[in-house]
């Protein structure tokens, strides 16, 4: 049973602007600015243009981040994924407005290989606890082979 463990975090953000620009040398506004992706708030209040834009930014993001940490192309079925949320302050936040995470992430995931597919019938998705951390904001994603 494989145990995969994705911290994405101030350090894998920076790492992952310095591919960006390089790949995309005419840009200069970041990609992925936090460690989480956007609320359903937040999301819903877009434009349709600045929402697909969202969504391409992220699946791009977890496409570099399944290569970053050597896990593309495992082509892992039946699985769970546990999200983890570590945030800078003690706001009260609803686990439903967070439910955009993993479809963010997922479809970089399975364009990279990592999981054969995103349906329901192959992945299962957990959220723990929120949790406080001003000196280390993050999203932990333990992928558990089942």
């Amino acid at each position: 049973m494989k145990e995969i463990k994705i911290i994405i975090d101030k350090e894998i953000l920076e790492e992952y602007n310095k591919y960006y620009f390089k790949k995309y040398p005419k840009r200069h506004v970041l990609p992925i600015k936090k460690p989480f992706p956007p609320s359903l708030n937040s999301f819903t209040a877009m434009t349709r243009f600045e929402q697909n834009s969202t969504k391409q930014k992220y699946k791009e993001f977890s496409v570099w981040l399944a290569s970053y940490y050597k896990i593309a192309n495992l082509n892992l079925k039946s699985i769970r994924m546990v999200f983890t949320f570590y945030f800078p302050n003690k706001i009260r936040r609803d686990f439903d407005n967070l439910m955009l995470t993993p479809k963010f992430i997922n479809d970089g995931f399975v364009d990279a290989g990592l999981i054969k597919d995103d349906s329901g019938d192959l992945l299962k998705i957990e959220f723990k606890n929120f949790h406080y951390d001003k000196e280390h904001p993050r999203l932990e994603i333990e992928i558990l082979e089942e």
